[in-house]
């Protein structure tokens, strides 16, 4: 793997699936490069579960650009919102 490279391919088998992990297959999923049934399918996971790491990940996108539009002088304060989703 490549330094800085998250994307879910470049990810061990064995790795926990962490909230930084799920973060890299969820843009995935939102640009279409895969499905969330291909996504549960391939990693062993219910569609349902893979639909709410998007749906949190989405939200926390929300709340991030809401920071940024409200003031926020950082981008990394609004990157660590989603960073914190569970």
């Amino acid at each position: 793997m490549r330094h800085g490279d998250r994307s879910p391919r470049a990810l061990s088998p064995v790795q926990r699936w962490t909230s930084k992990r799920r973060a890299a297959l969820v843009p995935s999923i939102l640009k279409g490069e895969t499905s969330v049934q291909e996504a549960a399918r391939k990693h062993g996971f219910a569609v349902a579960e893979i639909e709410d790491w998007e749906e949190r990940f989405l939200l926390a996108a929300t709340r991030c650009n809401e920071s940024v539009e409200k003031g926020s002088k950082s981008v990394s304060s609004a990157a660590r919102l989603i960073a914190q989703q569970p």
